[in-house]
This record gives structure tokens, sequence and C-alpha cells, in this order.
């Protein structure tokens, strides 16, 4: 008799693993196929051929940490965009313990001898780089924020379509295309290299028509006074990235998202398989912490029939107040 019942619960809960397993699949082709469903999303991923004048200053973030074999090639690439050097600030973004990163900045800093490219170091907690993004947001004077990671080769034109589509479109944000190119280089590769390309083709768009978009860690492009409304990055959130982008769908800001193969930025897969495993382990929990507390804002504020002027304070009272002392060494150089 105990085994019978057993039995049945097993078969029961093999049952309901069945069917959410078959439910997520279903998702997921439905995210990944969802550009390709009907011809007039086509133009959801085409950048323009025609730029508009230089109007918008970019503050462009640098965080590294222990990158010295890539950060002068990076440092440059960037100072290299086709945009005017007057409306573009570099801000290299380095922590105090990681002296090999800071020198190969500073050598390149002074190569280039520009003020508008600078060096940041912080010496206080914590040690991540939402933290590192907020120091530099506290110091950025361009209209527009982005971010490039220590190993990112951005297109020489990124800046110029950005200040287009931004003009063009009266937009908030710009999540360009990020691709990982090393796709034969080990067996995982390849799975990660696809994920990465139908994560931004398509995925994203569709979470931009239901309202609500985890954007990527880089190559995101945001309006500096709505940064600074946010109070920027989530300093104790592992996916600091997703967060930003649902505070950015709750109160109901401007995204375009904008996946064209020829402007994408070009990174490299994680080497080691333990190193990707890793990076999607803390995606996840940091996905899933996210989406309970933003969830639960919006139930509260739904509940509570609160106007978007209001859910607008109170995000305003979370705004980014650091108590981080900064060392003389930390001050642009």
């Amino acid at each position: 008799m105990s085994f019978t019942l057993l039995r049945h619960s097993l078969e029961i809960v093999y049952f309901l693993i069945t069917l959410f397993m078959t439910a997520q699949a279903v998702f997921d082709i439905r995210l990944r196929l969802f550009i390709w469903e009907a011809p007039e999303h086509a133009w959801l991923n085409r950048a323009p051929t025609v730029y508009r004048p230089s109007h918008l200053s970019f503050t462009i973030l640098l965080p590294a940490r222990h990158e010295e074999h890539v950060y002068q090639t990076t440092i440059q690439k960037v100072y290299n965009l086709n945009y005017p050097k007057e409306l573009m600030q570099i801000i290299a973004i380095c922590r105090e313990d990681d002296p090999g990163t800071i020198a190969e900045a500073r050598a390149k800093i002074d190569e280039l001898g520009d003020p508008n490219v600078q060096l940041l170091v912080f010496n206080d907690q914590p040690i991540n780089k939402p933290h590192g993004l907020n120091l530099g947001l506290r110091v950025a004077h361009g209209d527009v924020v982005t971010i490039f990671d220590a190993e990112d080769e951005p297109h020489p034109d990124i800046l110029n379509i950005i200040n287009t589509t931004m003009l063009n479109e009266d937009v908030d944000v710009v999540q360009s295309g990020v691709q990982l190119m090393n796709h034969n280089t080990k067996w995982f590769c390849f799975l990660n290299v696809l994920e990465y390309f139908f994560w931004f083709k398509s995925s994203m768009h569709f979470f931009a028509r239901v309202g609500m978009i985890p954007l990527g860690g880089n190559t995101v492009f945001v309006r500096r006074t709505i940064l600074e409304h946010l109070g920027g990055w989530d300093e104790h959130c592992l996916t600091e990235d997703a967060d930003l982008g649902l505070r950015l769908s709750l109160m109901h800001a401007r995204v375009r998202i904008l996946y064209d193969d020829e402007y994408v930025t070009r990174e490299e897969t994680p080497p080691a398989f333990n190193s990707l495993s890793s990076s999607v382990h803390g995606g996840i929990r940091g996905s899933f912490k996210c989406f309970l507390k933003k969830s639960g804002c919006t139930l509260k504020s739904f509940h509570s029939a609160y106007s978007l002027s209001t859910y607008s304070r109170y995000l305003n009272s979370r705004r980014f107040s650091p108590s981080c002392s900064l060392l003389p060494s930390s001050c642009f150089s």
C-alpha cells in the first residue's frame, strides 16, 4: 500500500516537472523566434545609415579588475571611436589593490594626453562592478552614460548610431548588441555564442514588447539625468544590469533595443567552463532576486493605487548616497 502511494506520488512529481520543462521550452522558443514572427519586426534591429550631427555628449565608464593584459588596448579602441573628442569623457575605473591594471591605465592615459580621458581609483567597499560604476557616475558630465567592459571591442561608429537614434526617436535608453566571437575555442563556447545572439537579437525585443526589460551589462546607453534620478546601480545585486533595466521599466522609461550585426560590440567567451558556470549561476540567482524585489514593489504600488509620480518619488528616496572616502590618488589624473 505504501509502495503504491509512493509510486503515484513520484508519478505526479515527474508529470509536474515534465509539464514545467515543456512550458519553459515553449517559452524559450518563443523568445528566440520573436523577432522573425512578423515582417514588421525586421526594422527593430536596423541601425540608422545616415547620422545626425554630433549633439549628445557621452561618458564612457570602463570598469576593470586584473585586466592589465587588455586594458590599454580597450582604452585606445574606445578613444578611437568616430566621435568628437570634446564630446567624449572616458573614465577608467580601478580599485587600489589592483596596481597592475592601474599602471596600464596610467600609461595609456599619459600617452593620450587628453584631459577627457581620466582614471578613477577607489579603495572602499564593496569590491564589485556596480560600486565602481556609481563612483564614476558621481563625476560623469556627459548627457549619456555607457559602459564597456575591459575586453570589449566596440564598433567605431557606435556613438554616432546612438546619438542619431536618441535624437530621432526621443528615447531614454538604448541597448545595443553584444556578440561573442570565439565560437570554436571550446565545446561550450558555441552554445554561449548562440545564447548571446538570440538574447540580444530577439529575446530582448520580446521583453521590450511586454514592458519589462532586463538590460545587458555593457553597450547600454542611458541618459545621465535618469541614472542619477534612479540612484545609479544597485551595489548589493549580483545582476545590477538586470536590476537597472527593471527599475527603468517600472518608471516607464523609453527603451530602444538595437541589434545590427555590423555594429555589435565584440567579446570573448570565458576561457574556462568553471568561469562560465559561475557567471551563469550568479546571473540566475541575481535575476531571480531582482525579479522578486521589483515584483514586490510593483504589487505594492498597484495595490495602493499609487500613480507613476508616487513611484518616482519612491525611487528618488533610494538615491545613491555613497559613504565612501576617496584617496587623493582616486582623483582624476
